[in-house]
């Protein structure tokens, strides 16, 4: 993804709260789309009701699932189910968030797939160009959109900080292009410049009659090729993994340096999972106090609470 020339400003919700003393640090609790506070009780248990349900009757484009460009990705996709069904399972962390801080900008439901061709869904994905996270940001990108980027921190891979990014700017191409999302999408790619150029050249506003990069011409129709298929499983012989339509992490605010390693020491919380949820802290702990989260599972912040206060 290029240089992002033209951003929004943030604005930042304030959500629900709560905060306790330890010895150690002071804690604020700062819970990301908790439906009902209900929620807490329920460790460990499992919805009957899967996210993919919610996210696909919520699409708004055509797949265009007739055309060659996304037929061709759709056989690419299913040449391999297993790693096309492990990538939609790594997605599990983070879905429910992105899908519904897309829905809250009013920005197509079809969007909280893109991490899945732009990363897999991993957050600690890198690509020969540098690019990192779960949306692939460059590091001249982020820093112009406010990510923070130190020694043992590297925002682009912060759920909350990039997600934020990346839709800001979705926001301004979908304005930009008039509502139209295929040239929206591709601009994501190559810059909306580029597709402007190729417009101008073209004469055509249809992002398929346009001459663009390669990756760009392919990056559209790979994206509407995963929604076709999350949104038609059956009829593609995939079983989708079952997502929670609930959230998976909280945000916790501190007042001084954290390490992942205390916080699975003192309260039993799995490393792996902080780790999964942390990626930005990449020596295991927050370097300093300007970087004031961390994330936890959202089942365990009773846990969470009571371990920390004994």
């Amino acid at each position: 993804m290029q240089a992002i020339i033209q951003y929004s400003k943030f604005i930042f919700l304030a959500v629900l709260t709560s905060s306790f003393f330890t010895q150690w640090y002071s804690y604020d609790i700062d819970v990301i789309h908790l439906p009902t506070s209900s929620y807490f009780s329920d460790e460990g248990v499992t919805t009957t009701h899967s996210i993919w349900e919610t996210l696909t009757n919520q699409f708004k484009l055509d797949t265009k699932s007739t055309s060659p460009q996304v037929q061709t990705e759709i056989k690419k996709l299913l040449a391999d189910k297993k790693h096309f069904n492990d990538v939609l399972k790594s997605a599990a962390p983070y879905l429910y968030y992105i899908h519904n801080q897309v829905v809250s900008r009013g920005l197509p439901a079809e969007l909280a797939l893109i991490p899945i061709i732009e990363s897999e869904y991993n957050p600690y994905d890198v690509s020969n160009k540098g690019a990192s996270g779960l949306w692939q940001f460059m590091k001249v990108t982020a820093r112009e959109l406010g990510i923070k980027i130190k020694s043992g921190y590297d925002g682009r891979r912060n759920v909350i900080a990039s997600t934020k990014a990346a839709l800001a700017y979705f926001k301004d191409l979908g304005v930009f292009f008039g509502g139209n999302w295929y040239l929206a999408i591709a601009a994501y790619n190559c810059g909306q410049f580029t597709v402007k150029k190729a417009m101008h050249k073209s004469g055509s506003q249809s992002f398929w009659n346009l001459k663009l990069p390669i990756e760009t011409k392919l990056y559209v129709p790979r994206l509407l090729a995963v929604a076709e298929i999350v949104k038609n499983p059956a009829k593609y012989g995939i079983e989708l993994p079952h997502i929670d339509d609930k959230p998976f992490f909280a945000e916790v605010n501190v007042n001084k340096p954290i390490k992942l390693n205390d916080i699975s020491s003192q309260t039993g919380i799995n490393i792996d999972t902080l780790k999964s949820l942390n990626p930005d802290f990449t020596r295991g702990s927050a370097p300093d106090i300007s970087i004031k989260t961390v994330l936890i599972p959202a089942h365990s912040i009773t846990n969470f609470k009571n371990s920390l206060n004994t």
